[in-house]
Parts: structure tokens; sequence; C-alpha cells
């Protein structure tokens, strides 16, 4: 009886694979936060001179929606992060509310701006388009450096784990493109910059659920 048991002993160590640490939750965000500040600083820097650069801090409006496309990024960043890292539920919940409320904020502050200048301004042909796409496409890499540390652990709710991620991401990745933007009228900050991470979410949700759901299995 010994010696099966210790080839059946065997036989299990055989198939085990070494454990990855998961990475420190204030590492990964420092890291993130690192990345994000060069980027963002990069684009400030080449766009010194523009209206929009010099807007963030003339007009109220814009400063307000940059504001709340910094909280939310920062926000939807380090509840994706918590997500993965276990007992930091509340740091999760707490991240997603203050995401939530930078976004709400920000278009609170367009909502008062269009109804201030009035709802008639209008966008130059393509402009929302454009910045939407430009947002969309600067949001790529963030959300592949948040996933890069969030798959070392595996969340309990991995969808609402990936969605803040996509979240944080279309932040900070609007938040970029609207630190260069030139065309300030509230409606554009909302359709164009806000709607963003809204959108990338939205959109986000059933491929995701699909992808988890085949892996989990």
């Amino acid at each position: 009886m010994t010696g099966a048991s210790d080839r059946l002993i065997s036989s299990l160590v055989d198939d085990l694979e070494p454990i990855r640490p998961l990475p420190r939750l204030r590492l990964a965000f420092a890291v993130i936060l690192a990345l994000w500040a060069m980027m963002l600083g990069f684009v400030l820097w080449a766009k010194t001179g523009h209206a929009g650069v010099q807007s963030l801090f003339t007009n109220r409006i814009y400063f307000a929606s940059f504001m709340g496309l910094l909280v939310a990024s920062l926000g939807g960043t380090i509840s994706a992060l918590a997500a993965g890292v276990p007992g930091r539920e509340r740091l999760e919940i707490r991240g997603m509310l203050l995401s939530l409320l930078g976004l709400l904020g920000a278009a609170v502050a367009c909502l008062f701006g269009m109804h201030e200048l009035g709802l008639s301004t209008p966008s130059p042909e393509g402009v929302d388009a454009m910045c939407f796409q430009e947002s969309a496409l600067m949001s790529v890499l963030p959300a592949g450096v948040i996933l890069s540390f969030l798959v070392r652990g595996w969340a309990a709710h991995p969808v609402r784990a990936a969605l803040l991620a996509l979240l944080g991401s279309g932040a900070l990745g609007a938040m970029i493109v609207h630190a260069s933007c030139d065309f300030l009228a509230p409606r554009h900050l909302l359709v164009g910059h806000l709607s963003v991470p809204v959108v990338l979410v939205l959109l986000g949700i059933y491929p995701l659920t699909l992808v988890l759901r085949r892996v989990r299995r």
C-alpha cells in the first residue's frame, strides 16, 4: 500500500505548476500611473500653445470635463486592479463609485454649459466622430496594461473587473484627446469625449461575457 500511495502522490505532484505570486496592488498602480503620466505629459508638451491646453486653465466647463475624466480613469483603474486581489472588495467598490461620480460630474458640467450657451451650438462636421475614434484608439494600450496585471489573479467577478478596466482606460484615452482638442463646445465634449468610456463598456459586455464563460469551462 505504501508503494501505491507514493506513486499516487508522485503522479499528483507531477501535474502541479509553480504558482505565480500576485503583483502588489500599490506596485501595479504605481507602474500604471507612471505610464499614464508619461503619455499625458507628452501630449501636453506636444500641444503647448494649442487652444485645448490653454483652456484647461481658462474654461471652467473644459476643466471640469478634464477633471471628471481624470477621476474616472483613476477610479476605474484602481477598481479593476483591486478586483484581482483577494480581500480588496471594498477598494474595488470605492474605485467604481469614484469613476462613476467623475463621469457624472463631468456630464453635469457639460449639460450646464449647453444650457448656458445654448443647445444649438453646432459641431464642425466629423469632429465628434474623429475625437471619439482617437480616444478609443488611445485607450487600447492602457486597457492592455491594466488587463496584463489583472490576469495574474482571478477576480471573483471577472466580467465586472474587465469592464472596469475598459472604463478606466477609456476615460484615460478620452482625457488625453481632451487635453489636445481645440473644439471647446460642451456638446462636443459630451458626445466626442465623455461618451467614450461608457460606450466601450456597453460594447464590451457581450463579448467579454462569452469569452470568460468559455475560459471558465
